[in-house]
C-alpha cells in the first residue's frame, strides 16, 4: 500500500515539472513586443555637397549666320550702253581689276573736243600776252594810251580764266573715260552678276551690275534675345559651330550694337571669322556660343541640387539630420554650377541626385558625400 502511494507522488511530481519547464521555455522564447503607440522613424541615406564660393561663366547660344565683311553693289558712274563684262559670279578679283565697261566712244569724243577747247583757250592767252607786252612798250613811249593798256590787262586775266575752265574741262572728260571702266574696290568675290552686255547703263536711277563681296574675312552675325543684354560685351571669347566643320571656330565679340530690334527684342552682335582660304561661304547658318567673362568669388551649388516647385526654386538642406526644403534666388547658370544669390550659405550640406527631387521635406536623412554614396 505504502508503495502505491509513493508510485503516484512521483508521478505528480514529474508531470508538474513538465507544465513548468514548458511555461519558462515560452517566456523566454517570446520575444518583447512594443507598445501599441511607439513609432519607428526611418533615415535615409542621401548623397550630399557643399554650397562654395568659386567663378561661373553662363554660356549665351544663339543661331546666327556668315555673312560677308563687306559687300558692295557696284553699278554705272556714267550714263550709256554696257559693253563689255569681265566677271561671272564666283570669280575671286583683286582690288583695281576691271569688272565692266561702258562703251566709251561718246566719251573719248568729249575729251578730244575738251583738250582742243583747251588748245584754243592757251593760245588766245600766249596772243594776249604777246600784244600786253607789246602795249607796255608802246606806253612808255607815250604812243599807246593807258585805256588801251588797261583793256589789255583785263583781257589777258580773262584768257587766264578760260584757260583754266579748259584745263577743268580736259579733266572732266578724261575722268568721265576713265569711269567708262568700273574696277574692283577692294579684293573679293562676285557675289551676283545682275547685267549683262548690250544693257543701257543709268545714273539715275543708278544700274546695279555687280555686287562684290570681300570673303577673305567674314562676320558672324547672331540675334541675342534682350533678356541677355547685360551679359554681352566686347571682347568676349566665343565658339561658332558651323555644320560640316569637326571642330567650331573660335572668335571673339567685335560689336555689340546698341539697339534692339523692337519687333524681335533682340539685338545684333558681330564676331570677325579669317577665311583666309575662303572654304567658308557667306550665308552659313551658325550656332553661336558666346562665353561670357566670369563672375568671381560667388555662391555656387550643383545643378542637381536645384529643385523647382510652383515657381519656386529650392534647395534640401540637411540641418539637424532632417531634409529643409529652402526657398533660394538664382543667378547664372552653367553646365556644372548655378549661382545662388540669396536664400542659402556657403558650406551648407545640400542633397544631390535623384534624392533632391524625391525626398519630402522633414524626412530623417543622413548625408553622405556625393563621391561617397553607395552605388545604386
Amino acid at each position: 500500500m505504502k508503495a502505491r502511494v509513493l508510485l503516484i507522488i512521483t508521478l505528480w511530481t514529474l508531470v508538474g515539472s513538465a507544465g513548468c519547464d514548458q511555461r519558462s521555455s515560452r517566456a523566454v522564447s517570446a520575444p518583447e513586443q512594443p507598445a501599441p503607440d511607439a513609432v519607428v522613424e526611418a533615415v535615409v541615406d542621401v548623397a550630399t555637397t557643399r554650397i562654395r564660393r568659386g567663378a561661373i561663366t553662363q554660356p549665351v547660344s544663339a543661331p546666327g549666320s556668315l555673312v560677308a565683311r563687306r559687300e558692295s553693289q557696284i553699278g554705272t558712274e556714267v550714263t550709256g550702253r554696257l559693253q563689255h563684262v569681265f566677271v561671272s559670279e564666283g570669280d575671286r578679283v583683286e582690288a583695281g581689276a576691271p569688272l565692266f565697261q561702258i562703251a566709251p566712244e561718246s566719251y573719248e569724243m568729249a575729251l578730244r573736243q575738251a583738250e582742243a577747247g583747251l588748245d584754243v583757250a592757251q593760245a588766245d592767252r600766249r596772243q594776249i600776252e604777246s600784244d600786253l607786252a607789246r602795249a607796255r612798250t608802246l606806253r612808255r613811249q607815250d604812243v599807246v594810251a593807258q585805256q588801251d593798256l588797261d583793256r589789255l590787262t583785263t583781257a589777258l586775266a580773262v584768257s587766264q580764266a578760260r584757260e583754266r575752265q579748259a584745263h577743268e574741262s580736259v579733266a572732266l572728260a578724261r575722268h568721265n573715260v576713265e569711269r567708262t571702266t568700273v574696277r574692283a574696290p577692294y579684293a573679293g568675290s562676285v557675289a551676283k552678276r545682275l547685267a549683262d552686255e548690250g544693257t543701257t547703263a543709268l545714273v539715275q536711277p543708278q544700274t546695279i551690275v555687280i555686287v562684290l563681296q570681300e570673303t577673305s574675312e567674314l562676320e558672324a552675325h547672331a540675334a541675342i534675345p534682350e533678356s541677355q543684354l547685360a551679359l554681352v560685351r566686347n571682347g568676349d571669347r566665343a565658339r561658332l559651330h558651323i555644320e560640316g566643320l569637326a571642330a567650331p571656330i573660335a572668335t571673339t565679340v567685335s560689336t555689340v550694337n546698341d539697339t534692339i530690334d523692337p519687333a524681335t527684342r533682340t539685338y545684333l552682335v558681330k564676331m570677325p571669322v579669317p577665311n583666309p582660304d575662303r572654304r567658308l561661304k557667306a550665308g552659313v547658318f551658325a550656332h553661336v556660343e558666346i562665353l561670357p567673362r566670369a563672375k568671381l568669388d560667388v555662391l555656387l551649388v550643383s545643378p542637381e541640387a536645384v529643385r523647382a516647385e510652383d515657381g519656386v526654386t529650392r534647395l534640401l538642406i540637411v540641418r539637424d539630420g532632417r531634409a529643409v526644403a529652402v526657398p533660394i534666388e538664382v543667378g547664372l547658370t552653367s553646365e556644372d554650377a548655378v549661382e545662388v544669390l540669396a536664400g542659402a550659405e556657403e558650406g551648407e550640406e545640400v542633397i544631390v541626385g535623384e534624392a533632391a527631387q524625391t525626398i519630402a521635406p522633414g524626412m530623417r536623412v543622413r548625408a553622405m558625400r556625393a563621391e561617397e554614396s553607395p552605388a545604386a
